[in-house]
């Protein structure tokens, strides 16, 4: 099963500011075909693997969920948080509770046949992810601000060297870039 982490940054890779504010995300701007693009990416991925921070965030800003419709993994020890999620769309979203070693979820996840695993969130669960090698694809736009302090693309203070290569680098919203990284494991070894 592969994993990917989409997410945004600002330039000094921060997914949020010191508040859990993510409004520097204005500063991206309209991207022709933006939402074809979103389209795209969230036709590629048949699950999410969310943190209950990035879960509380979405609650706080009027959303229910991350993305409607795909069976969601709620990485957290808080079982009302998920009796919320799994409430908010009850026909269509499965949420399943999540608790413990990122890689034992994702094994789950890939043993409920699912192919393509989406980190809807956030950037602790990236690093966990990271830290057990699962990360096989990065997408990151980053946007043209500098925030400081915050939450990271990866936010752990101590993680092990894993080589990625450049598949991706242009333009995205006005001053904003997107890159993709795809996991090279060759590296490690060669």
């Amino acid at each position: 099963m592969q994993v990917v982490w989409y997410t945004a940054a600002s330039i000094d890779g921060r997914i949020a500011d010191a508040g859990d504010s993510l409004a520097f995300l204005d500063t991206i701007g309209n991207v022709a075909g933006g939402e074809d693009e979103w389209r795209t990416f969230i036709e590629s991925v048949d699950a999410i693997l969310l943190g209950a921070g990035t879960q509380r965030w979405l609650v706080r800003e009027g959303y229910a969920l991350p993305h409607r419709g795909l069976p969601i993994w709620l990485l957290t020890h808080d079982t009302e948080l998920v009796a919320a999620a799994a409430a908010a769309d009850p026909a269509g979203t499965p949420v399943h509770h999540a608790q413990g070693d990122v890689a034992r979820v994702l094994d789950g996840i890939a043993v409920a046949g699912h192919r393509r695993t989406w980190i809807g969130g956030g950037g602790d669960v990236a690093a966990q992810a990271l830290a057990a090698d699962r990360v096989d694809e990065v997408i990151l736009t980053i946007a043209p601000t500098v925030l400081g302090a915050g939450p990271s693309i990866f936010d752990a203070s101590d993680l092990p060297l894993r080589w990625f290569r450049l598949a991706e680098c242009r333009p995205h919203g006005g001053d904003a870039a997107r890159l993709r990284w795809v996991r090279d494991r060759r590296a490690a070894t060669g």
